[in-house]
């Protein structure tokens, strides 16, 4: 099933993922686990390739992963504690199932990918760096009945 969602490229090109990050408000985070939703983060970074909530929602689909972590540059330190599989999509609302990530998983993203991090509060991870970062075994983990 996974297969499904990765989107073919030339060779030697990374192949997107069906592997997200959303950035979320801490204070929230039980709220949005205990939501069937998924909350937008403030997107603010104009030259990102998903920078408006209609662009986000267009590459979305029902199987999609999201987790939710935010990010210390100063560590350059990614901490997940959130994972959530997209079950119903609409273009105004998203249906999620989500679990709290215990215990919290820290990602440390390379130069460039921090500075992504630091920028975007949502983007699609790269195969590649979804698979270093072991967001498929994670996803296997917490939704063993959708992968």
């Amino acid at each position: 099933m996974i297969a499904n969602f990765f989107k073919i490229t030339a060779p030697g090109v990374s192949m997107r993922s069906k592997y997200w990050r959303f950035s979320y408000d801490e204070n929230a985070l039980p709220l949005i686990v205990d939501s069937k939703s998924l909350p937008f983060p403030e997107l603010n970074f104009p030259s990102a390739k998903h920078n408006t909530k209609e662009k986000v929602i267009a590459d979305l689909r029902e199987g999609s992963i999201i987790i939710l972590a935010n990010f210390n540059y100063f560590e350059a330190t990614g901490t997940a504690r959130a994972i959530g599989i997209v079950k119903n999509l609409q273009s105004d609302h998203i249906d999620m199932l989500w679990r709290k990530l215990i215990p919290s998983r820290n990602m440390h993203p390379h130069k460039i990918g921090a500075e992504q991090w630091k920028n975007e509060n949502v983007f699609c991870f790269n195969l590649p760096r979804a698979k270093e970062f072991k967001i498929d075994v994670l996803a296997t983990k917490y939704f063993p009945e959708s992968i």
